[in-house]
């Protein structure tokens, strides 16, 4: 990317906050906006932290930095979850470039995952202090071998017809809890098993969601919190179609996600994609299947990024969408943003 394009990308970035209805660091005091985005294996210069990088050079891990940043600076969050990022680096290069452009009030909160081949954690951006629990600003949970408590037992079959039995932790996660105008928010950061039509990977994924399930009541529940839940779910929601109408769930993970109290017959949870009206907006995904590195007719664009909010905060969504302002070149995930107005 040449310095005049790169100019010209983020003069585009910055001037469609005119048309998302934002402008830049101006947001009301009872306005609460959350976004997670799926960066795309994003990595600070000189580090070796995922076994698949995407990106060697430290010169293109810097324009993939300044890149989320003006996305970061265009929605104006006021929480951003972050998937696949790296290191605790990466966020620090990120948080650093937005002090530089004026954003002082935004710090970035890293955790390491349970993910030793990838090496891809769930990160946070926030200009809100999150609150210490268990010490902690922000929590990885998960479990070792022969430690039940995080752990779930799956089977599945190959394409031969092989029966396999293992077990799984949710490997990538991160909890962060805030208060907001007197609301206790509980959020969960999650990024599931890939690839919604592989038989291994939708046993795994069913595992994490169990464990999922768990860790929302024990961890977020009963401390007392309201759960947001959100990220790279890698399913789709049988309740709320997306822009693909050729593909379809093969699992109840997102069913039994929103519904994380099995006790109850009625979801908990409510995919905020219900209230993008166009079918034809919903999709956060982009498969480059010929890896040309632009969009075409034989491209996969679905919905696998969510945000899952309490039933009873859903009267507080003013508006939820997808943001679209980024290529391939940033990442082949779009971010899911959904604006709040928290009365007292």
């Amino acid at each position: 990317m040449t310095l005049t394009s790169r100019f010209l990308a983020i003069f585009f970035i910055s001037a469609i906050s005119t048309f998302i209805g934002v402008p830049l660091n101006a947001h009301a005091q009872d306005r609460l906006r959350i976004v997670t985005f799926n960066a795309h294996c994003l990595a600070a210069p000189g580090t070796n932290d995922s076994r698949i990088p995407r990106f060697r050079w430290g010169f293109a891990r810097i324009e993939h930095l300044e890149s989320v940043a003006s996305l970061i600076e265009t929605l104006d969050p006021d929480i951003t979850n972050l998937i696949e990022v790296t290191s605790a680096a990466a966020i620090n290069n990120l948080v650093r470039i937005l002090h530089e452009k004026g954003l002082d009030d935004y710090q970035g909160y890293h955790v390491e995952s349970a993910d030793r081949f990838t090496g891809f954690d769930v990160a946070m951006i926030s200009r809100l202090k999150p609150e210490v629990v268990e010490g902690k600003q922000i929590r990885c949970i998960t479990s070792k071998k022969g430690d039940d408590k995080w752990r779930e037992t799956y089977s599945y079959k190959d394409e031969d017809g092989q029966s396999y039995t293992r077990d799984t932790s949710v490997i990538r996660n991160a909890l962060y809890y805030f208060s907001f105008r007197g609301y206790k928010l509980g959020f969960l950061g999650l990024h599931f098993k890939s690839d919604p039509g592989d038989p291994y990977s939708n046993a795994r994924r069913t595992a994490e969601c169990l464990i999922t399930q768990r860790i929302i009541r024990k961890e977020i529940v009963e401390r007392g919190y309201v759960p947001v839940v959100l990220g790279d779910l890698n399913d789709y929601d049988p309740d709320v179609p997306d822009a693909d109408d050729t593909r379809s769930t093969q699992t109840n993970v997102l069913r039994d996600l929103k519904n994380y109290d099995p006790s109850t017959k009625q979801a908990e949870l409510v995919n905020v994609a219900e209230r993008i009206s166009r079918i034809e907006d919903r999709h956060t995904s982009h498969w480059d299947r010929n890896e040309n590195g632009v969009a075409d007719s034989q491209d996969v664009f679905t919905m696998i990024d969510y945000i899952l909010l309490p039933q009873q905060m859903m009267p507080m969504v003013q508006r939820a969408f997808v943001c679209r302002c980024t290529d391939l070149r940033t990442s082949d995930h779009f971010a899911v943003v959904v604006d709040l107005k928290i009365p007292e």
